[in-house]
Formats: structure tokens, sequence, C-alpha cells
């Protein structure tokens, strides 16, 4: 447990030690994320109060808004995309270089998109099997108190094997920001050192990131279009916390970075 502790503490350290310096890389991505969901509330309000309407009420929102959701959509996952890719550089890269290619080639933002959906096709596969038998496990309970309880349960420690898998397959992606090739398989192979760390570090994320909605739950205002954009704002620093993970991670085991550094 002590290495997954250095590998979060490295991974913090490096979004806090200087913070102005973190938003001033990160900003103009974290803008283009923010920017979307505030648009969405703008351009595809009914698409947008239709997801957050409970299933059996449940009506349909117009073909213009159901577009402008997916194409703002879109801005905003390639927002999110920029922003690691750019922490990563930031991070990774050294000297004059740093600061000359901070900014990535449109080469490198393709391959970078191409090696995420990669990976999340991967926690696809390897989540449907799981979710099936998790599926049946609760089929076999009668729908009450334990069972809630049983699935509270069941989806936690899902969330925690995938993080964990997330973990050992994505170190492609830091390496895809820097222009470097790696396969997914390379990245297993690479992480396999530190395999039973990373169940560590996966759980400790997964605290991180719980701790963080439940604050936010009870300190926020839930308003419809404000929701979405503090929701976004928390999806930032949930996805920085892991960007800044994998690149510790690779920095240690590729470069063979201290993690004391």
């Amino acid at each position: 447990m002590n290495t997954a502790l250095a590998i979060l503490a490295h991974a913090l350290r490096m979004l806090l030690f200087q913070t102005s310096t973190t938003l001033r890389v990160l900003m103009p991505a974290m803008l283009l994320v923010l920017g979307s969901s505030i648009a969405i509330t703008v351009f595809a309000p009914d698409m947008l109060a239709l997801l957050q309407q409970p299933p059996a009420q449940m009506t349909t929102a117009s073909t213009r808004s159901a577009l402008a959701f997916v194409v703002i959509g879109v801005v905003g996952l390639m927002g999110y995309a920029l922003m690691a890719i750019m922490w990563h550089r930031h991070v990774l890269l050294n000297g004059p270089e740093r600061d000359a290619r901070r900014t990535p080639s449109p080469g490198i933002f393709l391959a970078y998109l191409g090696r995420a959906i990669a990976v999340g096709c991967l926690q696809f596969i390897a989540a449907l099997p799981v979710y099936l038998l998790m599926g049946g496990l609760l089929a076999s309970v009668s729908p009450d108190a334990t069972n809630s309880m049983m699935e509270t349960v069941l989806s936690l420690l899902v969330s925690w094997l995938l993080i964990w898998i997330a973990l050992r397959f994505s170190v492609v992606l830091p390496a895809a920001a820097l222009g470097r090739r790696m396969s997914v398989n390379q990245s297993w192979t690479l992480t396999k050192p530190v395999a039973r760390e990373l169940w560590g570090v996966a759980l400790l994320l997964m605290g991180l990131n719980l701790l963080i909605y439940e604050v936010a739950h009870i300190a926020l205002p839930d308003t419809g279009a404000l929701t979405l954009v503090l929701n976004t704002a928390l999806f930032i620093l949930e996805g920085l916390v892991f960007v800044s993970v994998l690149t510790t991670l690779y920095g240690h085991l590729f470069e063979g970075r201290s993690l004391g550094q």
C-alpha cells in the first residue's frame, strides 16, 4: 500500500505544487470542456431536461436539440482529450522542448483519441461479463434492503476492478501524447511489476472520487443547468487526477523517474 500511496501522492503533488502553472497549462482545454456544458444548456435544453427525467416519465426531444447535444458533446470530449494530452506533455517533456511542443500536432491528437477509444472498448469488453454476472446474482436475491446493499457492494467491487483494468491498459495514453508508439499489450506488460500496487491505487482513486461527489452532493445546489456545469467541473477534477496518475506511471515505469520527485 505504501507504493500505491506514493503513486497517488506524486500525481497530486504534480497538480498542486504549482497551481498557477497547472491552470495556465490546462485552462484553454478546461474552458472548452466547461464551455461545452454551458452551450448544451443554451442550445439543447430540452435534451438536457430529457436526460434528467426518470425513465417512466421520459418524453422526446427535437431532432435539432439532439443533434446539437451530440455535436457539442463531441467538442467537449475533444477538449477533455486535449486537456489530458497537454498535461502529459507538460510533465513528461523537458526543458525548451516542453514550452515549444506543449500543444500537440493533429497527428498526435488523433493517435491519442484512437488509443483512448481502444482502451474504452477493452474496458467495455471486460465489464460486460462482470455486469452480467452481477445481474444474475442480484436476480437470485429477493428485492429488499439486503438486495440493495448487495447491489451497492457489487457496484463498488466492479468499479474497483474496472479502474484497475484502466490503469493497466491506459499507460498507452501518455505514450501517445508524446508521439511514441505503445500497444495496449505493452502497457499491460509494463505495469505488471506494480500490478498488485495498482489495486491499492484503484481503491484510493475510487475512494477519492466518492468523497468528492458526496461532498459536492451535500454542498452544491441542484438546479438543473447549473448542476450540469458543476458536474462537469467535478468530472474535470476527477479526470485530472486519473491523468496525472497515468503520467506518474509512465514516468516511473518507462522513463525510470523516482516517485519521490
